[in-house]
């Protein structure tokens, strides 16, 4: 066999990119920190030359803006003007620059080689590449803990948008290009694109079609339009997403492009261990700036805490955001075209983005047991107790729980309340919608099952029922979780469940009685469906 035959190293990279993902899985990380050591092994073997290896970076830049424009499909424009997201995003950036352009300049004086060089603008724009966080890496865990659309979910996600503007900035002015005039007429080019592509999205029905209209809106109208006027791509992906979030198909259009995202960002982490082979002193350099991810999770933390939030909040938003970025990769490259930055430092700040992916992704996996652990020293970081995120009190008169209010919860919500006469009280950790069911008079108020604090401080006493209807299943494990550490529990639990080894965790947990989808629904169809034409 010959191995340098790129079929076969073709072979080697997707079986090295599978069985580092399982690995990384069964030890307790994502699997996004076993790709990222498949794309190190690929690049110390020397097996560059197969047939992915053009293909790889092009399908890395297709995960991001898939990425950016899911996230859009997510955001809404007044949320990047509350003042933790702007103000967080924008002092942290200031305050981390000031702090690691010193302490580089302090290393100059050390003698080490790859220091030594370094001018007080190198530093300033090394400082500047590495005040990033990861907006990749933020995505991912959020989704693997079920927690994209909770509270501090969107808090870390604007913070991250804005850090991407301020890039997108940099990068437009370095580049020293004028924009072309068209972009005086941006405003209503993106009018029109709205408008044409809601028309169309409405049009569209559940088939290949359905998705090809998200690449055409990504590809096409974000990324092209954007570059056609002399903006970044990436801008482009993102805008066009905030056009079409109040779409009534944009949660679907959300799900089916998130598919494809989830497999395009598998190159893009593979890729980032192919940037190029570490040295001594670059492995050397990155490990004496890794700790400053943990610095910028604490000072993340320690401005979050100033605003009107919880402690758990911003707890959980600053872990997110405890890591260096893809972005500050990006403005490394802009700053080594321009003369700043040595071409050594490119493969320090990807080996220090690497690094930190792999010390955040044990402490995002075991945030809620970190919390639990430490809450008594968290919670004192802010007493504020009217904030939007502040956990009820009590559960007035209600003797059944809905948790999680969507395509499930809404209906059952309903069911209980209209049909069996139940008195129910509607949880959910999304504001937007908390705020639309309470303007319809729906008994729903805002909390977080996942937090230890709703159940230690809430008497369960009158509830009998708890329903559990989040589809994310992390989320729901997270909730089990905390639901145990009620002594003498008095409700019973109720969930869902698409697979039987997830029927099989729930029942572990106490769950009392678990619906499978597979084996109720067409039991249940056919029961309703005689029943009512009784045949």
């Amino acid at each position: 066999m010959d191995i340098s035959n790129p079929f076969y190293i073709d072979a080697i990279w997707l079986s090295a990119a599978f069985l580092c993902g399982v690995f990384a899985k069964r030890i307790g990380l994502p699997p996004l920190v076993g790709f990222l050591a498949a794309g190190f092994l690929i690049n110390f073997s020397g097996l560059q030359e197969g047939n992915l290896n053009s293909a790889v970076e092009i399908m890395a830049d297709i995960g991001v803006l898939i990425l950016l424009f899911t996230i859009g499909l997510k955001l809404k424009l007044k949320e990047l003007f509350r003042p933790e997201i702007w103000v967080s995003a924008s002092l942290h950036m200031v305050l981390t620059i000031l702090a690691l352009s010193s302490v580089l300049m302090l290393l100059t004086y050390f003698g080490l080689s790859i220091f030594s060089d370094l001018s007080l603008q190198s530093t300033l724009m090394l400082s500047f590449a590495m005040s990033f966080s990861s907006t990749v890496f933020v995505v991912k865990t959020l989704e693997a803990r079920g927690e994209f659309d909770s509270y501090h979910g969107k808090i870390a996600i604007g913070i991250l948008i804005i850090q991407d503007i301020f890039a997108v900035l940099f990068i437009a002015f370095s580049d020293k290009k004028i924009p072309s005039l068209w972009i005086l007429a941006l405003p209503i080019i993106l009018w029109l694109l709205q408008k044409i592509l809601s028309r169309l999205l409405h049009q569209m029905e559940h088939g290949e079609l359905f998705s090809f209209f998200g690449f055409f809106a990504t590809f096409i109208a974000g990324a092209l339009s954007f570059s056609l006027v002399g903006l970044k791509p990436d801008l482009g992906a993102l805008v066009i997403g905030m056009l079409l979030v109040n779409h009534p198909k944009a949660d679907e259009l959300y799900n089916r492009m998130a598919e494809y995202k989830d497999f395009f960002l598998i190159a893009f982490f593979i890729n980032v261990g192919l940037v190029g082979l570490p040295s001594l002193s670059t492995f050397g350099a990155a490990m004496m700036l890794l700790p400053f991810a943990l610095l910028k999770g604490l000072l993340f933390l320690f401005i979050l805490s100033r605003f009107s939030l919880q402690p758990r909040t911003g707890y959980l938003g600053a872990l997110s955001l405890t890591n260096f970025s893809e972005f500050g990769l990006i403005v490394g490259v802009v700053g080594l075209q321009i003369g700043l930055i040595p071409n050594e430092w490119i493969v320090t700040l990807a080996l220090l983005m690497s690094l930190s992916f792999v010390l955040a992704a044990p402490l995002n996996v075991y945030s809620h047991a970190i919390f639990d652990r430490y809450k008594h020293i968290i919670l004192k970081l802010n007493k504020n107790e009217n904030s939007p995120d502040c956990e009820p009190l009590d559960f007035g008169n209600a003797e059944i729980l809905v948790i999680g209010l969507g395509s499930i919860g809404n209906p059952s919500f309903a069911a209980l309340t209209q049909t069996h006469g139940q008195k129910v009280l509607g949880l959910d950790y999304n504001n937007d919608l908390i705020m639309e069911l309470q303007q319809q008079g729906d008994q729903v108020l805002w909390a977080d099952a996942t937090d230890s604090e709703l159940w230690d401080k809430v008497d369960c006493e009158k509830i009998k029922a708890v329903f559990l209807t989040v589809s994310d299943f992390t989320s729901n494990v997270n909730a089990l979780t905390e639901i145990a550490r009620i002594k003498n529990r008095p409700f019973k639990i109720f969930a869902l469940s698409r697979y039987s080894d997830q029927a099989e965790k729930y029942r572990s947990m106490g769950v009392d009685y678990v619906f499978e989808y597979k084996e109720n629904l067409g039991r249940d169809f056919v029961s309703n469906a005689l029943k009512t034409n009784k045949i």
